[in-house]
């Protein structure tokens, strides 16, 4: 590449990139909820890792809807009470699509391969989001055209 800077500025520049980014630092945060509330749940309270690992992705999904809600999406959030509702449900369905690529990576790292619980969410947690972002880019927070806003 001639000008590596000039790519560099083009990608900074894209806001899309820069949502990606948004929505990895929100997603920092629910993996810090997601592995804490696991880890609590799983070695504290003797939940069984099934079970600690449902929880867990719950409550960081919660976290990351309100958090990506309020700062990753906020240009494109249309107002209202009504709106935020039917946003919600979006979320939940591509957050449970997730959950079950997290079971589908997750159970066979653990019980064939036995892979230490928590490297197995960390690599279930990857795969997920890149699933989580396209599908929310897409559908949750689908960008409106200039049109709708007119309705």
């Amino acid at each position: 590449m001639k000008h590596p800077g000039r790519f560099f500025s083009l990608a900074i520049r894209n806001r899309e990139l820069g949502r990606f980014i948004q929505f990895c630092l929100v997603g920092l945060s629910g993996v810090a909820v997601n592995m804490g509330t696991f880890w609590l749940l799983w070695r504290v309270a003797h939940v069984d890792d099934r079970v600690s690992l449902v929880c867990a992705y719950t409550a960081a999904t919660m976290s990351n809807f309100i958090l990506n809600d309020l700062w990753t999406f906020r240009d494109r959030r249309a107002g209202g009470l009504a709106s935020l509702l039917s946003r919600a449900p979006k979320f939940a369905l591509v957050s449970a699509v997730a959950i079950g690529l997290y079971y589908a990576i997750y159970i066979p790292l653990t019980r064939y391969l036995e892979i230490y619980e928590l490297l197995a969410l960390a690599a279930a947690i990857g795969v997920g989001l890149v699933w989580n972002f396209t599908a929310n880019a897409l559908w949750t927070w689908k960008k409106r055209s200039p049109a709708d806003s007119l309705e």
